[in-house]
C-alpha cells in the first residue's frame, strides 16, 4: 500500500481540523459522503463521467471531533459551511441525503422538485441515495443480471404489475417509521411473507404485520397505531404522483421492499419442490445488489434516461 493512499485511509480518523488540512494540501479534488454506499455509487458515476479528474472519495464515518458529535449528514454539512469560506473550496464537494426536507407532508408534495445546491454542498434529489434506483427498467435490468431463477419470466411479469404498488406500499411504511420515530424497527418487520398477491396487485397483510411488530416488542397499542397510521399514509399517497412518491419514499427500506415483493413473485411462480429457489434471490450480497443497480443507473444517465445529481460532477469540474 502505497504512502498515500494509507493517508487518504487515516485522514478522516483526525478531528475537524486535520480534515481540513488534508484537503488544504492536497492538489486532488475531495467528495466528501456520508457513509460507504454513497461512496460506491459515486465511485461508479465518477469513473463513468469524469474519470480524467483525481477525486478522493471520503466516508464522513470515521470523523471524531467533539465540536460535531451528531449524524453523519450533519458532519457534513458543517464542514461543507466551513469550507465555502476557505480559499480552498474550489476543491471540495459534500453530498448529504435529503431525507424528508422540503417536502410538505400535509399535503405530500415536493416543495423543490430538483436538487438542492447550497454552495458546495448538494443534497440528494429523493430521501435518499437509492431513490435514483426506483425506475422499472434500472430494477428489472439489475434482477436479470443477478436472479437465476428459472421462473424468471412469470416472476417477472407479476413484480411489474405490482412494482408501482410497490412502491407506494415502501413510501407509507417510511412515512409510518418516521411519524413513530421508529424507522428502523419498521424497516426490520418487513419480509416477503407479508406481501400476498390479489388480482396482480400486491397487498400487505396487516394482521401478519401486527404480529412482526409485536415480536419486535412493539406494545399491541403501539402496533395498531402503525397499522392505522400506514394505511392512513397509504390513502393519502392514492392521489399524489408516481413521481412524487419516488422520490419521497424512505429508500433505505424501499429498496428492500422491492427485493422482498420480487422474492414473493418467485415463491408464488415456483413449484412447491423448488420453494428454495425464491431464498436465492436475499443469497445475493447487499454491495453486488447496490453495485449493479449503480451500474445500470450510469448507463440509462448517459442517455440522458434518468435522474442523477449531475449538480455534483459540475462542482467537481466535470
Amino acid at each position: 500500500m502505497t504512502r498515500a493512499r494509507i493517508w487518504r485511509i487515516l485522514k478522516l480518523q483526525y478531528n475537524l481540523q486535520g480534515y481540513l488540512n488534508s484537503i488544504q494540501i492536497s492538489e486532488r479534488k475531495h467528495l466528501l459522503v456520508e457513509g460507504k454506499y454513497d461512496k460506491q455509487f459515486f465511485r461508479v458515476f465518477l469513473n463513468a463521467f469524469i474519470s480524467y479528474i483525481k477525486v478522493d472519495i471520503d466516508t464522513v464515518e470515521n470523523l471524531n471531533d467533539p465540536e460535531i458529535l451528531v449524524g453523519n449528514r450533519q458532519k457534513v454539512e458543517k464542514i461543507a459551511e466551513i469550507i465555502k469560506f476557505k480559499e480552498y473550496a474550489s476543491r471540495f464537494v459534500g453530498f448529504v441525503d435529503r431525507e424528508y426536507r422540503e417536502f410538505d407532508l400535509g399535503a405530500v408534495t415536493d416543495k423543490l422538485e430538483r436538487h438542492n445546491q447550497i454552495s458546495r454542498l448538494v443534497w440528494s434529489r429523493g430521501h435518499s441515495i437509492e431513490n435514483y434506483f426506483f425506475d422499472y427498467q434500472i430494477i428489472y435490468e439489475s434482477l436479470l443480471g443477478l436472479s437465476s431463477v428459472e421462473c424468471f419470466d412469470k416472476a417477472i411479469k407479476d413484480f411489474e404489475k405490482c412494482f408501482e404498488k410497490t412502491i407506494r406500499i415502501a413510501c407509507a411504511l417510511g412515512l409510518t417509521g418516521d411519524e413513530m420515530g421508529k424507522s428502523e424497527i419498521i424497516r426490520r418487520s418487513i419480509h416477503s411473507d407479508l406481501f400476498n398477491i390479489q388480482n396482480s396487485e400486491i397487498v400487505l397483510q396487516l394482521e401478519q404485520w401486527e404480529d412482526s411488530l409485536k415480536k419486535r416488542k412493539f406494545t399491541e397499542e403501539e402496533a395498531l397505531m402503525a397499522v392505522n397510521s400506514f394505511q392512513s399514509w397509504l390513502e393519502k399517497l392514492t392521489d399524489v404522483s408516481s413521481e412524487t412518491v419516488k422520490w419521497l419514499c424512505d429508500s433505505h427500506s424501499g429498496i428492500e421492499i422491492i427485493w422482498a415483493v420480487y422474492h414473493r413473485c418467485v415463491f408464488n411462480n415456483t413449484s412447491e419442490n423448488y420453494r428454495n429457489e425464491a431464498d436465492k434471490i436475499y443469497k445475493v450480497p447487499k454491495d453486488t445488489r447496490f453495485q449493479a443497480l449503480a451500474s445500470w443507473l450510469v448507463r440509462k444517465a448517459k442517455t440522458k434516461e434518468s435522474v442523477y445529481p449531475y449538480e455534483v460532477l459540475d462542482l467537481l469540474g466535470g
